[in-house]
């Protein structure tokens, strides 16, 4: 048996990867109650506070720093093999180690984050009727929205028609994250982490032709804000990858707590984010006869913020050549996050950020 387990330890965590991913879905109550809000805080609450304290970007400066590991260890291995007299072993040495270091991996995600795709969905553990609302019901919750962003925007030290810029600091802002949260955590105690700060990118610019505004990176219990984007959209930002962090899996989701985090916040610049962007999500899902009479409340200054963001995405549009045609970077970061949502059992893939209009629906519709 030990000889057994000696040859073949690098498989165990592998092989509970594999098991979670395959036999938790079928059981949502052990995952909700044993993993979701058992394990998964008991690694990632301590985890984070220790990340926490920390204001770079860990998740950052490893993949950095990645690059040169990679190639060192390449190198080492060639030398290794040139030296060695039976290359065989050492090449199977160097492939026990690589998977070993995947299983580890894979566990590790599966337990931080992966077993939270197959916990109960938000709306029965808040109590929430998704059920289908009319266009009515929505125009209705947009003009709400549009009234909350525009009260929230004058509380702000912002111009009446310009894009709005923070007057603190980013890394104070993004400190800020959890204030929403403290009302929601009373009600919902599962929401509840010690990660108290969200970690600016230093590389926002260059990650910004990715599309991505943000990542959370369960490993380190660590949430990766792209600054790069417009200042208004950053706390909604902030506020998804705390849900993340707080065990919450699904995108649509995080959209949701991010939103009911931010307007139940004390900052203003908060507020004014969660209610712009829930806006802009549930707008799109309008039809057309009935938007333009919500569209009378958005302000100029409001729009002033909606421009900046599309000035933001026209601007990092970039394409490269492969071959005779030309693919945009975000097209490959959109299909790759795609497959990797979809891999999780989400079937509507990246298309799922937008179906937060039924949690904001019923939401509304529970008041």
């Amino acid at each position: 048996m030990k000889k057994f387990l000696g040859r073949f330890w690098v498989f165990i965590s592998l092989i509970l990867a594999a098991a979670m991913y395959f036999l938790l879905p079928l059981f949502p109550s052990f995952t909700e109650y044993v993993i979701s809000r058992g394990l998964n805080k008991i690694i990632t609450v301590p985890l984070g506070f220790l990340t926490s304290l920390i204001p770079v970007s860990l998740t950052e400066w490893l993949l950095i720093l990645s690059i040169p590991v990679i190639i060192f260890l390449i190198v080492l291995l060639i030398v290794k093999l040139r030296k060695s007299e039976k290359k065989s072993r050492t090449l199977l040495g160097a492939g026990k180690s690589l998977v070993g270091a995947v299983s580890i991996t894979a566990f590790l995600y599966m337990t931080c984050h992966g077993a939270n795709y197959y916990r109960y969905p938000l709306e029965r553990n808040m109590g929430l009727d998704t059920s289908h609302r009319s266009q009515e019901e929505l125009q209705r919750v947009c003009i709400i929205l549009a009234q909350g962003a525009a009260q929230a925007r004058t509380e702000l030290n912002a111009p009446e028609d310009a894009e709005f810029e923070f007057s603190e600091s980013i890394y104070t802002e993004l400190t800020r994250a959890g204030s929403g949260y403290s009302a929601l955590t009373d009600e919902y105690p599962f929401l509840w982490t010690s990660i108290w700060r969200q970690k600016p990118v230093m590389l926002s610019e260059q990650w910004s032709y990715t599309f991505i505004v943000g990542m959370y990176f369960p490993m380190l219990a660590e949430c990766n804000i792209n600054t790069a984007q417009p200042d208004y959209a950053i706390p909604f930002t902030a506020a998804h990858e705390s849900a993340h962090s707080r065990g919450i899996a699904f995108e649509n989701e995080c959209n949701f707590l991010a939103f009911l985090s931010c307007i139940n916040s004390e900052y203003p610049e908060y507020r004014y984010s969660g209610y712009m962007e829930a806006l802009s999500y549930c707008r799109r899902d309008l039809d057309s006869e009935y938007r333009k009479e919500v569209d009378e409340y958005i302000t100029d200054g409001m729009w002033a913020d909606y421009a900046a963001n599309n000035r933001f995405l026209d601007d990092h549009r970039k394409e490269v050549q492969i071959g005779s045609s030309s693919i945009s970077v975000a097209e490959v970061s959109s299909q790759v996050n795609d497959t990797f949502i979809k891999s999780q059992g989400v079937e509507e893939g990246v298309r799922s950020y937008g179906q937060v209009t039924d949690l904001i629906l019923a939401y509304y519709g529970s008041l």
